[in-house]
C-alpha cells in the first residue's frame, strides 16, 4: 500500500500507481510482497529490489521463467531491467514523483525513451517515514475536542412495487 495511504488514509492516483509499482516488481521477480518463508521480518519487495537496483544486481532478483536461452537473452535483461526501472518510478516515496497512470504505460511502450532515476522507496529510512503517533498531536482532527461526534445507525428497507 501506497504510504499516503498507510499514514492519512488518502486514496488518489498516485497511490494506485504506487500499487502498479508494486505489482509490476513482484512479476518481474517472481515474488510476493512481504511474504517470507521465515517469521523474522523481511523486507518489501520495492526495497528489495531497490537495493539490487542501486548496487547493480537487479538481474539476481529476476524470475527465471522470464529469462530463456535464446539469442535475444541480452535485450530480453535489458527490457526486463527498463520494467524494473519504471516500477521503481512507480514506487517512490514521495507521490509527486511518481509518474501518471498514463505516463507509466507509455514508458513501458516507449523503449527508446530515457528514464528518470528514481528516488528512494518509502520505508527505506525511518527518519522518513510519514506513520507517526498521533495521540500527542494536537493537530490530529481526532484529538481535537471539537470534533467529536456521536455514532448513530439508520435503516432503509426497500420494498417491490
Amino acid at each position: 500500500m501506497a504510504p499516503e495511504y498507510l499514514a492519512h488514509g488518502q486514496l488518489t492516483e498516485k497511490a494506485d500507481v504506487y500499487s502498479f509499482g508494486v505489482l509490476v516488481l513482484e512479476i518481474v521477480t517472481g515474488r510476493q510482497n512481504n511474504r517470507s518463508k521465515s517469521t523474522e521480518y523481511s523486507d518489501s519487495i520495492v526495497i528489495l529490489t531497490w537495493r539490487h537496483f542501486q548496487s547493480g544486481t537487479a538481474e539476481e532478483l529476476f524470475d527465471p521463467n522470464l529469462a530463456s536461452d535464446d539469442n535475444n537473452n541480452v535485450n530480453k535483461k535489458d527490457e526486463i531491467l527498463r520494467v524494473v526501472h519504471i516500477g521503481l518510478l512507480c514506487t517512490q516515496e514521495n507521490p509527486s514523483l511518481r509518474p501518471t497512470m498514463s505516463r507509466a504505460l507509455q514508458m513501458l511502450t516507449k523503449k527508446e525513451e530515457n528514464l528518470a532515476r528514481p528516488s528512494n522507496p518509502p520505508f527505506t529510512d525511518e527518519n522518513t517515514m510519514e506513520l507517526n503517533d498521533t495521540v500527542d498531536n494536537p493537530f490530529c482532527p481526532l484529538n481535537n475536542a471539537t470534533y467529536s461526534s456521536e455514532a448513530t445507525m439508520s435503516h432503509s428497507s426497500f420494498y417491490a412495487r
